[in-house]
């Protein structure tokens, strides 16, 4: 700027006219400001305590007319608070905050609602599209959009909806399925209009039809399933439908695959690993009177072995370390394994029974010990199982220690 344009600015602000002028101007902005700034805060304070009282949000209101929430929420007490039920003001308000905030989905869900109850299906149905509009990405939103078409009847859009919610939100899927089998009670429909074709979408449908039993629908998220990594773990509930329903085989390749198994169709048949327990792996169940473990510190073969230990306090029916196996009805094998025993009490001992067929007991101390068992098979599905039965005699309560290990399973000609 040139010296002389200063010159003329310093003279136009020197002047006593121009600078009250300008003093004038700024406290008519600042008051703007520290009013409006002032009713805002007023406003706040007044709805601090979040107390759902309409006089408050009223009152709220007259200080901050434009803020959609206040209106939102005095709505929200006129429509669903028995003690100041106000249908007519509930509308007012509801509408009220979708004008001043349009952006605000759940303004417009709640719209929605509003219009329902009231029996105007058409502007329900308009301000739910708006909220799915504003709010494309939230799956409860769809979900919400969804069952206002299922209670209006109209079934297509709702099947798009749900579709949507289980795309989005794959947490919502059980709840999905359970809607579509109320209306179509067909597997592969179902399928087909609401699982997405991912790992977690198909895990889901898989266990929903395990739980209803329903093995056409189980076997159709399964065909979609196994094209994904599973682990052995996610297809138990899978495996034990499949032997529920007498298909052991079926089961026993689902539990198989991507599993090391022993050449005679014995999984983990030394404690080689864990048990799992559950699918094709040994179960066990432990408690304060018979503690069951692998045990690494001992072992036959390999890295570890399986014990019991019994603490004398309890004349125990045990059956608890069992294990499944699959095998061809009516053909002959041996079941071989190994038993150790320490100091076992009374005079029930340990034995290990499969197919109906039992070893000798096992009673006081033993070292390790090769067991044979042999049987023909009277099913598919055979049950390997350590058992002890309860004595009959006044000194009953079981003590000691049982150890087991390398199992295997062959045929007999």
């Amino acid at each position: 700027m040139s010296k002389s344009n200063n010159q003329l600015w310093e003279i136009q602000i020197n002047s006593v006219s121009k600078k009250l002028a300008a003093i004038f101007l700024i406290l008519i902005g600042a008051g703007i400001l520290v009013y409006r700034t002032g009713n805002l805060f007023i406003a706040a304070w007044i709805t601090r305590n979040g107390t759902l009282d309409p006089a408050i949000y009223e009152r709220a209101i007259r200080y901050d007319p434009k803020n959609a929430d206040y209106h939102f929420i005095l709505a929200q007490i006129y429509n669903h608070s028995t003690p100041y039920l106000n249908p007519l003001r509930a509308q007012q308000e509801y509408e009220a905050a979708a004008r001043l905030n349009p952006d605000r989905a759940n303004h417009w869900g709640e719209l929605s609602k509003y219009y329902e109850q009231a029996g105007d299906t058409a502007r329900s149905r308009q301000a739910m599209q708006m909220a799915l509009e504003k709010d494309p990405h939230y799956a409860q939103t769809h979900w919400a959009a969804a069952n206002l078409y299922l209670r209006l009847g109209d079934l297509q859009p709702a099947d798009l909806e749900l579709r949507q919610t289980a795309d989005l939100d794959v947490s919502y899927l059980e709840q999905v399925l359970d809607l579509g089998w109320h209306f179509y009670q067909n597997p592969r429909k179902v399928m087909d209009t609401y699982v997405p074709n991912t790992k977690d979408a198909n895990l889901i449908a898989l266990n929903y039809f395990v739980a209803r039993r329903d093995q056409d629908g189980a076997a159709l998220a399964w065909d979609r399933l196994r094209t994904f990594k599973t682990t052995t773990r996610e297809r138990f509930p899978y495996v034990d439908h499949l032997v529920s329903i007498g298909m052991p085989q079926a089961a026993w390749e689902i539990f198989s695959s991507n599993n090391k198994v022993d050449a005679s169709g014995f999984f983990n048949p030394g404690f080689e690993t864990d048990p799992m327990n559950g699918g094709f792996d040994w179960r066990f169940t432990s408690w304060a009177n018979a503690r069951a473990r692998r045990d690494a510190t001992m072992a036959r073969d390999g890295l570890a072995s399986f014990l019991v230990t019994f603490n004398g306090k309890e004349n125990v029916d045990y059956s608890q370390l069992w294990h499944w196996l699959p095998v061809r009805k009516g053909a002959s094998y041996n079941l071989r394994f190994w038993m150790k025993t320490e100091a076992v009490s009374t005079d029930e001992g340990m034995f290990v029974e499969i197919d109906g067929r039992a070893s000798e007991k096992q009673i006081g101390s033993n070292d390790w010990k090769q067991i044979d068992i042999p049987f023909t098979a009277r099913t598919e599905l055979v049950t390997v199982r350590l058992r002890r039965v309860p004595s009959k005699k006044l000194d009953n309560l079981l003590k000691g220690k049982v150890w087991v290990d390398g199992f295997s399973l062959t045929g007999r000609p």
